[in-house]
């Protein structure tokens, strides 16, 4: 394992692997970390992957963008959108969508509103732009930059984005019919969700960590009778071509 990479960058990486090649997906506001996972998997494995646009679509950006403004995001794109035409783009659904946030819970549901209740709320969120695009996209793929109970919590203050709401029953009386949350990636472990309870579960710990770390900063069950892979660490050439090809500027780093 390269002694350096720092989570950031073994979070891109690892979400990296999870994309195939000529499928359609974005990222949100602020998201270098998805940017920087699609832009990895295009040299790596998938070079037929189309950036689905954040008010661009397909650009073809010479390293990550330090922000949403950053002129980078409009290299090469096929086309410049308003936010009627993304909207509109996205409702017809794409393979891929990336999401963080406040809370994720046990069933991969989202909070972007609030922490507390809607009557008194303790911390406000920037809220959540385009509800409607993770009913409509194929895959979820979550992800936290850090790891704590009052991030993965057992159910969400807010529901903000659905994921597997409370489980299939529940999802299925909802309509929502897409695959939803496959997979979270955090500094110490990855997760995905079991096939028939729809809840989330250890899918792999990184080697850094431990299972007891893992269970002391998860606010809900676990599934401690599993068998739990140890993941696999960045290699030498994903870190190579992440920092000298496309974060040159060394957001991740920072």
């Amino acid at each position: 394992m390269p002694t350096s990479c720092t989570d950031l960058e073994r979070i891109a990486i690892l979400l990296s692997r999870e994309l195939q090649d000529n499928e359609i997906g974005s990222w949100g506001v602020g998201g270098i970390i998805p940017m920087a996972a699609i832009m990895l998997a295009k040299k790596m494995h998938a070079p037929g992957i189309i950036i689905g646009g954040e008010r661009v679509y397909n650009p073809k950006p010479s390293s990550l963008a330090a922000g949403l403004d950053d002129p980078v995001l409009m290299e090469k794109a096929e086309a410049i959108e308003g936010f009627w035409e993304l909207f509109g783009h996205w409702h017809k659904g794409v393979d891929f969508f990336f999401y963080s946030g406040m809370q994720i819970d046990v069933y991969g549901n989202l909070n972007l509103h609030l922490i507390g209740s809607i009557e008194n709320p303790k911390l406000r969120g920037p809220g959540v732009a385009n509800i409607s695009l993770i009913q409509r996209c194929k895959k979820i793929y979550l992800y936290s930059p850090d790891h704590s109970t009052k991030k993965f919590v057992e159910k969400v203050d807010f529901i903000s984005a659905p994921g597997h709401l409370f489980g299939p029953q529940s999802k299925k009386d909802a309509a929502i019919f897409n695959e939803g949350p496959v997979i979270c990636v955090t500094p110490i472990a990855t997760f995905d969700f079991d096939p028939v309870t729809l809840r989330m579960r250890i899918k792999s710990i990184h080697s850094h960590s431990t299972f007891e770390e893992v269970k002391s900063k998860t606010g809900f069950e676990l599934n401690e009778n599993a068998p739990t892979l140890v993941t696999i660490d960045p290699t030498d050439l994903e870190l190579k071509i992440l920092r000298e090809q496309i974060d040159l500027k060394g957001l991740l780093r920072k």
